[in-house]
């Protein structure tokens, strides 16, 4: 699996072709000090619906982070960023050629920034699953479930968050999301992360690049973009320090 290390950023390099940044935020477990003032009332509303005071934090950390670092990128205000959704609900810019992704677990969030249109990113934190072998029969492909028998139980939970990020990754990438079904994409279940076969209208598996991301603590991390290459410059945003375009 490639490493990366985060780094904090003081200046954002010049995003061209297949380029793709990584961001990773810090969110905020605590209401106190975040302000709702740059969201707007669609994104206030979804943060208002969550049932406990610190997922309300964590989402509405990552909301205002994410408009302060796509800013950066637009030279707009943050409060100027206007989103839209696709059919099946993937977030875009409009009236602007920058992709974005995001993705968070817990108090981590990445966002994905690059001029390709399919981009994809999603991060896990490990946790204890009741049902990990059934959630392995109804999620992996026959030819998953094949490698599945080799993996020994103490690999287990890594393993299949690193493919549960591989496929949530390729699925957002796509635009599909669930509905799509992650049977029908199948992973290498070691290292290289690599897909084996996805369906036909998102093109051919060599056509996608699979980059595992690798950080401190127990998550899995995945960039799936549609690219020739792909090799993601990986950074920490810090709102209190936020850098300056190149």
């Amino acid at each position: 699996m490639p490493s990366f290390t985060a780094k904090t950023c003081v200046q954002i390099p010049r995003l061209d072709g297949e380029d793709v940044h990584v961001w990773q935020l810090k969110l905020s477990g605590s209401l106190h000090g975040l302000s709702v003032s740059m969201l707007s009332e669609e994104e206030v509303e979804k943060v208002n619906r969550l049932r406990s005071p610190e997922l309300r934090a964590w989402a509405l950390s990552m909301r205002v982070q994410l408009r302060e670092l796509l800013s950066l990128y637009l030279n707009l205000k943050p409060i100027d960023i206007r989103f839209q959704q696709a059919e099946f609900g993937k977030p875009s810019i409009i009236n602007s050629a920058l992709s974005f992704n995001v993705s968070h677990s817990a108090d981590v969030a990445l966002v994905a920034v690059s001029l390709c249109r399919e981009l994809g990113v999603d991060v896990e934190q490990w946790r204890e699953l009741d049902n990990l072998e059934g959630l392995v029969q109804r999620n992996f492909s026959r030819d998953e479930k094949h490698q599945w028998l080799s993996v020994s139980n103490e690999q287990k939970q890594q393993t299949f968050f690193n493919i549960w990020t591989c496929k949530e990754a390729f699925i957002k990438a796509t635009g599909r999301g669930l509905g799509m079904g992650v049977r029908r994409c199948t992973f290498n279940l070691q290292s290289p992360y690599e897909i084996r076969q996805c369906p036909e209208q998102y093109g051919d598996a060599v056509d996608w690049r699979c980059v595992p991301l690798e950080f401190d603590g127990s998550l899995s991390a995945t960039l799936m973009v549609r690219a020739k290459i792909c090799e993601p410059f990986i950074f920490e945003f810090d709102s209190d320090n936020l850098p300056e375009m190149a």
